[in-house]
């Protein structure tokens, strides 16, 4: 389950109310899915957003709040990678970019430019300062 913001969609907003689900279902196969882009916009902070999630988080998506350059936009990487830091998490974190999106599903992502001048910008200067972000909060990313 990946919450996803207001302006995307109305039913699962945070991690609380993921968690929430997954507790009335009682499903021990679904996990939870949480994408900084989202968080940024509907947590109180990284921390309780983490925190709610954390039995049941299986995935992460680092996306930069503008969804471009992670770095290049007001995204408090510092917190966020605390936070992750904070619950323990082991498993997958990936870089998130919407640089190009097809046309096709764009007014579903609300995307309609390309956030970053250059799209390689994502990998090779993004990626190098999320690296060192997570190093700084004893996470090691792949």
């Amino acid at each position: 389950i990946e919450p996803c913001n207001r302006y995307e969609t109305h039913l699962i907003n945070r991690g609380i109310d993921a968690a929430r689900i997954i507790e009335r279902v009682g499903a021990e196969n679904i996990f939870i899915h949480l994408d900084t882009y989202h968080m940024h916009i509907e947590e109180e902070s990284f921390a309780s957003g983490f925190e709610a999630a954390a039995p049941y988080l299986g995935y992460v998506h680092v996306s930069e709040a503008n969804r471009g350059v992670p770095g290049r936009g007001m995204l408090n990487w510092a917190a966020c990678m605390k936070a992750i830091a904070d619950i323990g998490y082991q498993g997958a974190i990936t870089l998130e970019s919407m640089n190009h999106v097809d046309v096709d599903i764009a007014g579903g992502l609300a995307v309609w430019r390309p956030v970053a001048e250059d799209p390689r910008d994502v990998i090779e200067v993004g990626l190098p300062f999320l690296r060192e972000e997570a190093k700084k909060a004893g996470l090691t990313l792949g």
